[in-house]
């Protein structure tokens, strides 16, 4: 009751105008709120996957018009147990089934997008990942991105491998795979770890940024807010 009144007031202080374009967010503590309550991980990413899908209407309904998640770093696709990662596929399957049936996605007004290492990802799962970005590729205003066994660094190495040509480095930023988003205005991390572990780095530098000690199955409404409220606070300079 308590949260629902604050964010119900913290809404109301939102200025329409100083909505931020681009919103990324990295969704950690699936695992650790699992945890807490003596349930399996898959619990964790379940409850999580909702809490993303409550997040990105929210956004969308504010205005923001670009949302990118960092669904699995590259590490995760390495080095978390079979069992979870099998889940977590299922979880991503799951999600393109609702995407393509959305009303916004038929409609053409959201692109989806996911990118990332497909190597790291079954074949099945890559068909799926493949069909929706050629599905949505002309689809806007809108965009949901999804980084998949992602790290900044991949990104980077591999879209200079991509742009050489005949010795010659040309294009980075258009050979990136996310290069073609506007760079994002806010980055928000939960569960308390004040770092970025590989996020979008190259597309970062002047991006405010947000940290939260609730854990991003915990993450409401009224914590979206503030966080919205911090970065409409703030005063952008981009280094000038």
């Amino acid at each position: 009751m308590y949260r629902a009144l604050l964010a119900k007031l913290l809404r109301a202080w939102l200025a329409a105008d100083r909505m931020p374009e681009h919103v990324a967010i990295i969704p950690d503590g699936n695992r650790r709120w699992a945890r807490r309550r003596g349930l399996p991980p898959a619990a964790g990413h379940a409850r999580g996957y909702q809490v993303a899908k409550k997040t990105l209407d929210l956004l969308w309904s504010l205005g923001v018009r670009n949302v990118t998640f960092y669904a699995l770093s590259r590490e995760n696709c390495l080095y978390r147990s079979r069992e979870e990662l099998e889940n977590i596929h299922k979880l991503l399957s799951r999600a393109v089934d609702e995407l393509l049936r959305d009303k916004r996605v038929e409609s053409g007004q959201t692109r989806v997008f996911f990118g990332g290492d497909m190597s790291l990802l079954p074949a099945w799962l890559v068909e799926r990942i493949e069909e929706i970005n050629r599905a949505t590729a002309g689809n806007g205003p809108y965009t949901l991105a999804i980084a998949v066994c992602y790290s900044g660094r991949w990104e980077v190495e591999d879209a200079v491998r991509r742009s050489c040509r005949g010795g010659e480095i040309g294009d980075i930023r258009g050979s990136m795979v996310f290069g073609w988003l506007p760079e994002p205005d806010l980055l928000i991390r939960t569960g308390g770890e004040m770092r970025l572990s590989g996020f979008l780095l190259y597309h970062i530098a002047y991006t405010e940024l947000y940290f939260t000690r609730r854990l991003w199955p915990e993450f409401d409404e009224a914590e979206l807010y503030r966080a919205l409220l911090s970065f409409q606070r703030r005063e952008r300079r981009f280094g000038r």
